[in-house]
């Protein structure tokens, strides 16, 4: 993780404990039906957030990452709930639940290539949510009372200050996978080529080699499902599988299988240059984001 994750972790600490501790503080100013809105709100929004972290961070064990999702939203919803009502818990329960949910869920599926977008689209979702309630409850805190936090130039102001700060600073997943493996480049001196599969992502995703270069390609499934990889409209010659497997495809054809767990290769000599896409083609994993670019130069 880079120092701007620790950051955004922070951050949403920070504003969690301060919606909290002012909830609690001015409970008898505030209304149940408002109360209601502010632990759903934040319990949504923190489970959102830190679902889609804990999806990408832990993509190899989808459980830990629901469960951790799930765990915090709920935890912030039930104690924004507290000095309100029991309704007020069970919204704040529920909503962290879902936002836990649905966001371990979106960070799992979501292509490496847009990790640092989707986490910062959460974040800046959840900081105009938190702005919006502080907002919203300074009118209900002050009622006629003038305020310098009733006037919205101010929530919008803090907000593109956030937004600029958070800007200058470095990327989220600093020792990413997407920086170490995502793209791999080989020559006459290294042919062996290994892309692991994952839920739901190869790894590497970007692919170059050379026309007249012998390629040993091995498709290594790390995930919990099967998968399968196929390079389209890529005719290399000389292939030859190391399986008795030729899954009812053209002889040229590059297509590879594995089981979880399991590992599967092929040897191929491309012919042609060009820019060709490789995908799993088992229903739905493509739409996920199971695709990768193979440069052939």
């Amino acid at each position: 993780m880079g120092a701007t994750l620790y950051l955004v972790f922070l951050i949403t600490l920070l504003f969690s404990v301060i919606i909290v501790v002012k909830t609690a503080y001015n409970r008898t100013k505030i209304p149940c039906m408002t109360g209601m809105m502010i632990a759903m709100t934040l319990g949504m929004s923190v489970g959102l957030l830190l679902g889609v972290i804990f999806g990408i961070l832990f993509t190899d064990d989808f459980f830990i990452a629901t469960l951790l999702g799930m765990v915090t939203g709920m935890a912030v919803g039930f104690l924004a709930g507290v000095p309100v009502s029991i309704m007020a818990v069970l919204d704040g329960l529920l909503s962290g639940f879902m936002g836990g949910m649905m966001g371990a869920m979106l960070g799992a599926m979501i292509a490496v290539e847009y990790h640092e977008t989707i986490v910062k689209i959460m974040f800046f979702l959840f900081l105009a949510m938190v702005l919006i309630l502080i907002y919203m409850m300074q009118n209900e805190i002050n009622g006629k009372k003038k305020s310098i936090y009733q006037n919205p130039l101010v929530p919008v102001a803090l907000f593109g200050f956030l937004f600029f700060i958070f800007n200058q600073t470095g990327p989220l997943f600093l020792s990413s996978e997407s920086a170490e493996h995502n793209h791999s480049k080989h020559n006459s001196k290294d042919n062996g080529l290994l892309i692991k599969a994952n839920e739901y992502d190869f790894l590497p995703s970007d692919i170059n080699i050379q026309v007249g270069e012998t390629i040993t390609m091995s498709i290594e499934n790390t995930g919990t499902v099967e998968h399968d990889l196929e390079i389209i409209d890529f005719a290399p010659e000389g292939v030859q599988r190391k399986t008795s497997h030729n899954h009812g495809l053209s002889a040229n054809t590059i297509h590879l299988h594995a089981e979880p767990g399991k590992k599967e290769t092929i040897s191929f000599t491309p012919v042609e240059k060009g820019i060709y896409k490789f995908v799993c083609t088992i229903p739905g994993h493509k739409e996920s984001g199971m695709i990768g670019t193979l440069k052939v130069s």
